[in-house]
Parts: structure tokens; sequence; C-alpha cells
């Protein structure tokens, strides 16, 4: 079995619910965000993805978001291929910085192994903070984002 690492910069992001953001942005570092406070919304991410290589179709079992959550987390995180939904990780509470190197906060492995059919995509639920008596800042920066594929 070969290893094929496949990763994408992080100005590949889409948001969802742009009204749900002070701003959002693209820049040389990646995606930079500010949502609004007490806001949320879903984020998506396509990865380049090697479905046959040397005439055997990829498998896939994990996945890497490099990001920086200040103010807001990422609490789900979903992956699909094609339409169709592989796995979902919920109730995470992931913020901080995290674009550096690859640890446990920004690794994200499935449950068994998947067969590659189309095309692999992370989507993540981002929600900021409310921050009630105080203006707080909130940015969301997504440097880049991977996933590890065997032949």
């Amino acid at each position: 079995m070969s290893l094929h690492a496949s990763w994408v910069h992080g100005n590949a992001m889409t948001v969802e619910s742009p009204e749900n953001f002070r701003r959002v942005g693209h820049f040389g570092w990646g995606a930079d965000v500010s949502p609004v406070p007490g806001k949320a919304s879903w984020l998506h991410v396509p990865l380049p993805t090697p479905v046959i290589t040397g005439d055997v179709r990829t498998s896939v079992q994990r996945f890497f978001l490099l990001f920086n959550a200040e103010g807001c987390e990422i609490r789900n995180v979903h992956v699909y291929d094609g339409s169709g939904k592989v796995q979902e990780l919920n109730g995470l509470s992931l913020r901080g910085e995290h674009r550096t190197g690859l640890d446990a906060s920004n690794t994200f492995d499935l449950s068994a192994p998947h067969s590659v059919v189309f095309g692999m995509g992370l989507t993540f639920f981002l929600q900021s903070d409310i921050g009630f008596d105080t203006n707080i800042d909130t940015r969301f920066i997504l440097a880049t984002a991977g996933g590890d594929f065997l032949a």
C-alpha cells in the first residue's frame, strides 16, 4: 500500500451563512473570517481526492484542519464523499492555535477506513462566543486542510 497525502490551501474554504460574519476574507495565509458574537455557520472545504491510484481505489481514514479559533470554536466535523455523509464527529469544543503542526485538536480519524467513491469534503460547524456584557473579538483562520489516502 502506498500513502498519498493530499492538501488544499485554506482559501478553498466557503461559508454557508455569510450573514453570520462581520468579515469573510481570503489572504495569503488562508481564509480569515470574523463571526458575529453568538452566531454560527457551517464551513466547507473540498479536498483534492485521489480516487484511483495505480488502478487501485484509494481509502482514507485521517483528515486534518489546521486552524486558529479565537472567541469561537469548532463543535462538529462532518466528512463527506460526494453528497454522501461518511461520518459525523460531534460534541467537539476545538479552539485556539492549531496551524503550525498536527495535534489532537486538528487531526480527525474515521472509525474505520473509507473506500473513496467520488470526492472528499470536510464540513465543520463554527460557533462564536456570545459576549453578553463585553465586545468580544472573534476570528477564525483556516490555513490548510488535508487527508491521508492509501492505495
